[in-house]
């Protein structure tokens, strides 16, 4: 299985930070459409736009119509700290929500099911999974721990870093943390975004990883204090290649086309 994992797209109608968003995000879709058209799923964790506005939202479908991507490559999406739910589910009315408004849902792909979650709480930049965003989650869990679980979601669930420097991932951790431990043998990989930072690793045995932002990427911080570091680190998305016994996790800096190939006889 070949899955395509872009995140913080951050849609605006003016340039942020001198870097045109709505470009970049065309760049990507492109550089997908061009070089993974054969992908099985592209998934979106969130932060589809800076503000949460109608505008964006509208920019953001329209983009993904200029693309021209394969009908099953039309993404799979999922709210970030930036976006605003009532305005993302009326500009995508088809999305999947659960019984509470949430936009959660699951999706099956013979032996694998993705667990799509929503993380966002309007009025902060921080990650919640409330109550009743942990049960939806955990009888989905339940309905479907025969399988190989893939969490999808916006904010890390552990920090990236220092833990007093984490003052931007999910707030509820330890109840999160929880949860994994109750299904880490069913539960394959949890993937991210939000940090706009290249990271993978293993949390309570279960592997993670997010990409970078197609807009503005950020550096890691290994300090104890909160601060957000920029360089000049190119965009990028993720590649994964799921196979029967393994999970290989690659990085498309896709404003880099220019590609030479040695190739033997």
């Amino acid at each position: 299985m070949k899955i395509i994992h872009l995140s913080d797209t951050h849609i605006n109608p003016e340039t942020l930070n001198k870097i045109d968003t709505q470009q970049r995000f065309k760049l990507a879709l492109n550089h997908i459409r061009d070089n993974h058209s054969n992908a099985d799923i592209l998934i979106i964790t969130g932060d589809l736009t800076a503000f949460g506005d109608d505008e964006s939202y509208q920019i953001f479908n329209k983009t993904l119509k200029e693309a021209i991507l394969p009908d099953h490559l039309y993404p799979k999406l999922i709210l970030g700290n930036h976006d605003d739910r009532e305005n993302f589910k009326k500009n995508f009315p088809n999305i999947k929500i659960d019984q509470n408004g949430f936009v959660q849902y699951s999706l099956n792909f013979g032996d694998k099911t993705f667990i799509f979650l929503d993380t966002n709480l309007s009025g902060t930049h921080a990650g919640h999974l409330c109550e009743k965003r942990q049960t939806w989650l955990i009888e989905t869990l339940k309905k479907e721990q025969e399988n190989k679980i893939y969490l999808f979601m916006h904010h890390n669930p552990l920090a990236l870093g220092q833990i007093k420097s984490d003052a931007l991932g999910l707030v509820q951790r330890n109840e999160f943390k929880k949860i994994l431990l109750q299904f880490q043998n069913s539960i394959q990989h949890i993937f991210f975004g939000h940090q706009h930072i290249t990271s993978s690793g293993k949390y309570l045995g279960i592997t993670f990883s997010s990409p970078r932002s197609t807009w503005q990427p950020l550096v890691p911080n290994f300090s104890e204090k909160f601060r957000l570091g920029k360089a000049d680190t190119d965009p990028n998305y993720n590649v994964i290649l799921i196979t029967e016994d393994s999970l290989i996790v690659h990085t498309e800096d896709f404003l880099k086309t220019k590609v030479n190939w040695f190739e033997g006889e």
